[in-house]
């Protein structure tokens, strides 16, 4: 659809939308500036609680995730990217996580995530929510075989 304005010999704008004109005053141009101006914002400051709001969730998870046993860490971190386990462990809160990955990993992978977590210290908060977003299918498992090893005891 093709639109189009431009201006008469009165000053009145003429907005064009398809087979549609529409003759607008000077104020009611500037009325729609303000509106789709706000709309445009808002959806930002949406967009921003948004992303703050999937943060919040998953800095519980992630603390959660310094609670399970050192078998299920053994098990989930080799199925993560360094991006993804960073972000996890970056998430969560204190130092319990980290401590637990160092813990649970080889000494050559553990070398190598401690330089990923140096590395890795860029991440944007857009690229968190697509990390965890990416990993919670593999936090569900983990939080399945947590349970399971806990019925076991």
């Amino acid at each position: 659809m093709d639109i189009s304005a431009n201006r008469d010999k009165e000053g009145n704008f003429h907005l064009e939308i398809g087979i549609v004109t529409f003759a607008l005053t000077e104020e009611t141009v500037e009325g729609l500036y303000k509106v789709m101006d706000q709309r445009l914002n808002r959806d930002d400051e949406v967009e921003e609680q948004n992303l703050k709001r999937k943060l919040d969730a998953y800095r519980v998870l992630a603390t959660k995730m310094s609670l399970v046993d050192d078998l299920v860490v053994q098990k989930f971190a080799p199925q993560v990217t360094p991006e993804q386990l960073v972000t996890l462990v970056r998430l969560s809160d204190g130092e319990a996580l980290y401590q637990k990955i160092l813990k649970n990993l080889s000494k050559q992978n553990r070398r190598q995530f401690q330089e990923d977590f140096t590395n890795l210290d860029k991440i944007t908060e857009h690229n968190a929510c697509i990390y965890m977003e990416q990993i919670v299918p593999l936090i569900r498992r983990a939080a399945q075989e947590q349970k399971a090893l806990q019925a076991q005891h």
